[in-house]
């Protein structure tokens, strides 16, 4: 005779969500996480670095940085009241000319005043290349001899344009500095007397390969 054992019954078991429902789950969160996370990497770095933003209070949001917008750089000549002393007791160099060193036959290119032998005159920040509206002269050429000169003799690249700008008046400025001159940005008779020249022979038409200061 068999015997009967009595049915036990089954464990219940956890229900398991659906692979696709945790697929729509993630999906249903992930623009909230992506867009935290980026919030973080925006924010965790030291506010006091460049261009970041301290975070808000409270957690939200930080507010717009305001647009800096960076004004029109401004062109026009403004003269110090040094260039405007030395400009009113000086005259402009209009033009350039030779000026012999004893009788060796070397002489200097330098810039001078119009219709004279006098090298006493200033350049300045502004002539563009005329400093007046008057057209008398050429201070084309007074500046472009000058410009010329510093390149070679003081190794800079300055544009050989004709116009006193913010770069020449640099190189005039470190010029001054370098011979302990009163830096002003002024090209005149004591920055002419203390530069440094290159030479031209007038003999055998040649340059100088040196530059000196025999002013």
């Amino acid at each position: 005779m068999a015997l009967r054992l009595p049915s036990l019954p089954k464990p219940a078991l956890p229900k398991l969500a659906s692979r696709k429902g945790v697929v729509l789950a993630t999906l249903a969160v992930s623009p909230f996480v992506v867009a935290g996370l980026a919030a973080n990497g925006l924010h965790n770095s030291s506010p006091d670095g460049p261009g970041q933003a301290a975070p808000a209070p409270g957690g939200g949001a930080p507010p717009a940085a305001p647009l800096l917008v960076r004004p029109a750089q401004d062109t026009t000549a403004k003269r110090t009241v040094a260039e405007a002393q030395a400009a009113a007791a000086t005259p402009q160099c209009l033009t350039a000319r030779l000026v012999p060193v004893g009788r060796t036959g070397w002489g200097i290119p330098l810039p001078s005043v119009w219709n004279s032998t006098s090298t006493t005159c200033n350049l300045m920040y502004g002539d563009d290349p005329y400093r007046t509206t008057s057209r008398r002269g050429d201070p084309d050429t007074a500046i472009r001899t000058l410009q010329r000169n510093l390149n070679y003799c003081y190794g800079y690249k300055l544009t050989v344009d004709g116009v006193y700008g913010s770069n020449t008046r640099g190189v005039i400025r470190a010029v001054q500095k370098r011979h302990g001159l009163a830096v002003d940005g002024i090209y005149g008779p004591k920055t002419r007397s203390a530069m440094n020249w290159r030479l031209f022979s007038t003999r055998t038409n040649t340059w100088s390969k040196a530059c000196s200061s025999p002013l």
